[in-house]
């Protein structure tokens, strides 16, 4: 891997990986919010809020999102890489 996609409030920035430096024994960790990544929840706010009328551009909602629910064991790997 020679860059990462570095995140900070609305915008990415691209960075090369050599600008990193972690501490001996550093712990990387991971989290999710639920409904962006499971999906098709229709019991939340959110989905409520989603499917209101002029929301979001074009009309799109999250359905699906990125399917984890049903593709949890492929998501793994890619932790594990």
């Amino acid at each position: 891997m020679d860059f990462l996609w570095v995140y900070t409030g609305m915008g990415g920035e691209k960075m090369s990986v050599s600008d990193f430096s972690f501490p001996e024994g550093f712990l990387w960790g991971s989290a999710t919010s639920s409904h962006q990544i499971e999906g098709n929840c229709k019991f939340c706010n959110w989905w409520e809020w989603e499917n209101s009328s002029g929301k979001i551009a074009a009309g799109h909602t999250s359905e699906i999102a990125c399917d984890h629910w049903n593709r949890y064991k492929e998501d793994f790997s890619f932790l594990k890489k």
